[in-house]
């Protein structure tokens, strides 16, 4: 495997030359929706195919992934055109393996709604290990808004992908809500209704694990939302699922704002399983969601 960087003038067919590869296969292997308009300092990645096998008539994926000792995932992963193509046919090439391959084992995670495309999802399931889908909301009663997952939990299953369930602070209307979760904090009841519901959702449909994002936080919930990812963290860890927190991107732990105040790294890494650190907020595309 190489990187390379586009230098001023270069061309898809002037480094598919250099490499001895083909324009395809760099279009498909970096996802590039532009192919006439590189840019200069542009990271290019080049993978050199090391054994190729050419399709014959009748054969499969399975079983030409079971000729070479290899997975159907793998074969995918080598071959992403492949998702959008039903059938082989005879005379296809496909790559088995790269030369250098540079293998290591790796967690990929990726959010999504459940209205992504269809194309998307089974263009992007062969490269991970993890979907979370977001998301679950929930009312001041404990009672959860729900979501329609399971075609998406089904097609996570269907590429050996964990389909993690998020829970969060929006509201029924898709806003972040401060003041639902006041009444999570400060009800032991209704927490524990909430945390039983989640785990029951879990159970029912699948989840292997659950993802909690919740955004906005006032400054004096800091304490009781850490007492909360503990319980529900208890709860889930006993029945053997994982828990992931999402945090604000915090530049230091002083760092006042709604955002970032209730979000303590130390002690909510030292609960869970892992975090994710939200540094998009740092770039937002579109206008920043809503809360109130």
């Amino acid at each position: 495997m190489f990187i390379h960087i586009v230098r001023f003038g270069e061309t898809l067919y002037d480094i598919a030359s250099m490499y001895n590869v083909s324009v395809e296969r760099l279009i498909s292997d970096n996802g590039i929706l532009e192919p006439d308009n590189l840019v200069t300092g542009q990271a290019i990645v080049v993978l050199i195919p090391e054994t190729i096998h050419t399709v014959t008539s009748g054969e499969t994926l399975q079983s030409i992934a079971s000729q070479y000792g290899v997975t159907e995932i793998e074969l995918l992963q080598n071959n992403p055109f492949l998702t959008s193509q039903p059938l082989l046919f005879a005379g296809q090439e496909l790559v088995i393996s790269f030369a250098d391959e540079k293998l290591r084992t790796v967690l990929v995670n990726s959010y999504a709604y459940p209205n992504i495309d269809e194309l998307v999802l089974e263009y992007a399931l062969p490269f991970l290990t993890q979907l979370t889908i977001f998301g679950y909301g929930f009312r001041r009663n404990g009672e959860l808004v729900t979501i329609n997952d399971e075609e998406m939990i089904s097609k996570a299953y269907s590429f050996n992908v964990a389909p993690i369930m998020l829970l969060s602070t929006v509201d029924e209307i898709g806003h972040f809500n401060s003041e639902t979760v006041k009444y999570i904090f400060s009800d032991q009841e209704i927490q524990d209704n909430l945390i039983e519901n989640v785990l029951a959702t879990m159970k029912e449909k699948g989840y292997l694990g659950l993802d909690i994002d919740f955004e906005f936080i006032e400054p004096e919930s800091k304490q009781q939302y850490i007492d909360f990812i503990v319980n529900i963290t208890n709860r889930l860890h006993a029945e053997g699922f994982t828990v992931n927190v999402d945090l604000a991107p915090k530049t230091s732990a002083e760092q006042v704002g709604l955002l970032y105040e209730a979000h303590d790294y130390e002690a909510i890494g030292n609960i869970v399983d892992t975090v994710l650190v939200m540094t998009y907020e740092w770039g937002y595309t579109y206008p920043q969601p809503r809360y109130r």
